[in-house]
């Protein structure tokens, strides 16, 4: 039977969380149009193993890529080339599938032809059990739209979106390897390409938070934030027009890099206070101002941070930095 649907699993050292993602994919009356590609991004631990006892037994679903540490775009890089299913999403290996939603949102995708999907998901919190239910599509009321009357709709995440494989396949979509947050371009870089984007107003995935060892934790972003600065350069160059075209599509590429951008700036001020990360920020800042003024320019506009820190010349960084700390939460 034609795969309907190709599941990217990134698995590094995952062997606590990866059978909960694995056994969330085994729900009988999908698998056969199910197709999950584990891939092994050089672990050290018993993850390849893990996966490995899934392939043996559900051959025609599961996959398992092995290969050498490349980071985590270079297993969505792989999983690209080898799907064969009509959509491609992403899983991370230590988060998993809503079953019921699973089933019924390959029910959804057999008849679907749109280029994109998005789907509800779920935040789950490790420390206290508590979800946040997270619809990035709440204000949109039609079930199928164009892309170009989103707008300055606020931005979809790779939890949320699916895209027809052909899509990436024929264009080549190619994320950055050895770099964090690269889960970035999966959300834009395909984007020329979306023309219609069906809405499915259920629970797909469940995202795990509060794992020191993520990206967004405190203890992440103080190792690679630097990952996030490289990831949003490139962005840049691949749209240089943004805020020049005012078209529906530029508005919400736009819209995405100035909510990021702020984001990364908030980064600067929630790692480890120092001379060098504060020079760093100075650094990232001159650069917006030089390289991107329309970013630039919008962020003075609306961020109270950055017109904090422009009018006090960067004095204000100590405070911030305390404040912003200790409201932190990812």
């Amino acid at each position: 039977m034609e795969k309907i649907l190709s599941v990217s699993i990134a698995s590094y050292n995952v062997e606590k969380f990866i059978r909960k993602a694995l056994d969330s994919c085994c729900v009988p009356e999908i698998m056969d149009r199910l197709e999950v590609l584990v891939v092994n991004d050089g672990s050290t631990d018993s993850t390849l193993e893990i996966a490995r006892e899934y392939e043996e037994k559900y051959p025609q679903t599961f996959r398992v890529i092995d290969k050498k540490n490349g980071g985590y775009g270079s297993t969505v890089n792989a999983s690209i080339k080898a799907a064969t299913g009509k959509y491609f999403r992403l899983l991370d290996g230590d988060d998993w599938f809503d079953r019921d939603g699973l089933v019924n949102f390959i029910e959804e995708l057999t008849a679907a032809e749109e280029d994109m999907i998005v789907a509800q998901f779920k935040r789950v919190f490790e420390e206290d059990g508590h979800e946040e239910l997270r619809d990035e599509a709440e204000d949109i009321k039609e079930k199928v739209v164009h892309f170009d009357s989103l707008g300055a709709h606020e931005w979809f995440t790779m939890h949320a979106i699916s895209y027809r494989t052909k899509i990436l396949q024929d264009n080549n979509i190619r994320l950055t390897e050895h770099c964090f947050y690269t889960d970035q371009e999966y959300d834009l870089l395909p984007l020329p390409w979306v023309d219609t984007v069906r809405i499915f107003p259920q629970v797909v995935y469940c995202y795990r938070i509060g794992r020191g060892e993520q990206s967004v934790s405190p203890e992440g972003l103080e190792k690679h934030y630097n990952d996030q600065t490289v990831v949003l350069k490139r962005l840049y160059t691949v749209y240089p027009d943004v805020g020049k075209q005012k078209t529906a599509r530029d508005k919400y590429i736009f819209n995405y890099f100035i909510l990021r951008t702020f984001l990364q700036i908030k980064v600067f001020l929630v790692i480890s206070k120092s001379n060098r990360h504060r020079q760093e920020l100075i650094q990232f800042i001159g650069y917006l101002k030089r390289e991107q003024p329309l970013i630039y320019k919008e962020l003075v506009r609306t961020s109270k941070i950055l017109k904090i820190l422009l009018v006090t010349r960067y004095a204000a960084y100590g405070i911030l930095h305390k404040k912003l700390r200790e409201e932190y939460r990812y």
